[in-house]
């Protein structure tokens, strides 16, 4: 795609939106490159944090689970079998952004129960800014 409208005759309106366009994507693979991944067990409490002077900046948390094996040692088939089951949450970005450091628990506690009888894990994304 880009081949082509490199090779094409284009008004300078479109030569900006383009490289506008391409920044932008730029923009989005530099900024995820810098994201912190973070998997919690269920029932385990984790720290996140930023260097000093940076603050948390949550991008999404989901809470349930997504395979058979993450977070599976010590726990039986029967609580790893469904893969389907999570739900998105709000409660990591209320309680972190804008601060240096915040401790999350996951459990049913905080997230609710999004699949009775499965051993679940919360998987956070967030950036320090």
């Amino acid at each position: 795609m880009w081949i082509f409208l490199l090779n094409t005759k284009m008004t300078r309106s479109t030569q900006m939106a383009s490289r506008l366009l391409f920044l932008l994507l730029l923009g989005n693979m530099f900024c995820e490159a810098f994201a912190d991944h973070v998997i919690i067990c269920e029932h385990t409490t984790i720290k996140l944090m930023c260097d000093q002077g940076m603050i948390i900046s949550v991008d999404s948390a989901e809470y349930g689970r997504h395979d058979t094996t993450t977070c599976s040692e010590g726990h039986p088939p029967s609580e790893l079998q469904d893969t389907s089951c999570s739900s998105y949450s709000d409660i990591v970005a209320e309680n972190c952004d804008g601060d240096n450091s915040c401790s999350i628990t996951a459990s049913n506690d905080v997230f609710g129960d999004p699949c009775f009888g499965t051993y679940k894990y919360l998987h956070v994304i967030y950036y320090c800014y």
